[in-house]
């Protein structure tokens, strides 16, 4: 029976592996896309969309948890929560759209930021509330296990992204945003038209009720905002202390990491659903056969990874991008670092089926804490080096190992009643 069960589940996992085909080459066009912009845009051109793509950004961050906290919700498949939820969100984003207007209009009469109009901030803010309602739509179609929907969807809406990509040629700067803009408005579009139950059906905002989504969305919220902040100290002490030009050798670490973890967030996205309905449906057996296949996916994804990224890296970098080949040591250096902090992942299935949130919040607040302080103190003493910088990241990999470890040891005996 139990070899049957796990069957099941291989068998589950494989009708979605296109999924995570299909995420890696959504993410192989985004990085086409950059290079077409920066082939075809020229540097204040490509400055004003990544001032447009940093207010995205920013409204991204005024969700507060409520994408998180409502993607728990729809996982958990009541109906009644499910639309409560749906129209929560909805409702939030339509009380954000006036408000970013607002902004827009004092920003433009106070010039706080002098480098784009007074349209292009009304086009930042309108597309940055419709970038969340793109992701919340992300949230429902992956809650409900719709992994077909949603690639279907990623699909048709990339392709069409992909089909526009001349009009960055053709019409320069409005060109590559309709580029931009085409993607989560289809998405969205199709999502709509096939899903109508997703739709909201009223107004519907509850304070209370928010408090109740962002108790399980807030804190995994932020530890997002955590490992931004680290990222961002990092990257702003690499240009300040070394160069620019130095950041730029550690571009071949930020691309590396941005492709390896594509496959982890796609399995998380199969499995997640899955572990926390089976936990609060109190199927236990379930729950810790999901976690084994979870876990066992994760082990051999870091395996091949690794086998692969030592045997062909180095060649494949020196023919593509030769100038970037010092940069494969560093590769190397935080490729351990970066499989252990992958293998946390099911812990933290457990900790969010169980709502047991605080773990998450003291590891995550922890680790920004001390790679900011190991970062400072490698630069008053002298020995700031992207080698360090490296090595920080690896160890910060093992910290996050050993501390989700103990978390686990430490909560297992209140998991199962």
């Amino acid at each position: 029976m139990r070899i049957m069960q796990i069957s099941k589940l291989g068998k589950v996992d494989k009708a979605n592996y296109w999924y995570i085909i299909v995420n890696i080459c959504l993410s192989a066009f985004s990085f086409l896309r950059s290079f077409v912009f920066m082939r075809y845009l020229d540097l204040k051109e490509l400055g004003i969309i990544s001032l447009v793509q940093t207010i995205f950004m920013f409204i991204g961050l005024l969700q507060m948890g409520l994408l998180n906290g409502g993607y728990r919700i729809i996982s958990l498949g009541k109906k009644e929560e499910m639309e409560r939820t749906n129209n929560t969100i909805y409702s939030y984003l339509a009380i954000l759209l006036p408000i970013g207007i607002v902004f827009c209009l004092l920003s433009a009469q106070f010039n706080w930021i002098k480098d784009l109009t007074l349209t292009l901030l009304i086009i930042s803010v309108v597309f940055g509330i419709f970038t969340l309602l793109n992701n919340w739509y992300h949230n429902m179609l992956i809650g409900e296990q719709k992994l077909r929907e949603v690639n279907r969807a990623n699909i048709v809406s990339y392709t069409l992204s992909a089909l526009a990509l001349p009009l960055a040629y053709w019409f320069g700067f409005w060109g590559g945003m309709a580029v931009i803009m085409i993607q989560p408005l289809a998405f969205v579009g199709l999502a709509m038209l096939r899903n109508k139950e997703l739709m909201p059906t009223g107004f519907y905002f509850n304070v209370s009720y928010i408090k109740y989504i962002l108790s399980f969305g807030f804190i995994p919220f932020l530890g997002g905002i955590f490992a931004v902040i680290y990222t961002q100290v990092e990257r702003w002490s690499i240009d300040s202390v070394l160069g620019v030009e130095a950041l730029g050798g550690f571009y071949l670490v930020f691309l590396y990491v941005s492709l390896y973890q594509l496959v982890p967030t796609s399995l998380n996205a199969i499995f997640f659903p899955k572990g926390v309905k089976s936990y609060s449906e109190k199927r236990y057996g379930d729950f810790k056969r999901i976690l084994r296949y979870y876990y066992l996916m994760l082990v051999s994804y870091g395996v091949l990874i690794a086998i692969v990224t030592v045997l062909f890296l180095k060649p494949v970098v020196g023919i593509v991008f030769p100038n970037h080949l010092p940069g494969v040591n560093f590769v190397y250096i935080i490729l351990p670092g970066l499989i252990m902090t992958s293998l946390t992942e099911p812990i933290g299935l457990i900790l969010n089926s169980s709502v047991i949130l605080k773990p998450m919040l003291v590891v995550s607040s922890s680790n920004m804490a001390l790679n900011v302080i190991a970062i400072m103190t490698l630069i008053s003493i002298g020995v700031f080096s992207l080698q360090n910088v490296a090595i920080l990241r690896a160890l910060s990999g093992v910290y996050i190992l050993m501390a989700y470890f103990v978390v686990y040891l430490l909560i297992r005996k209140k998991l199962y009643h």
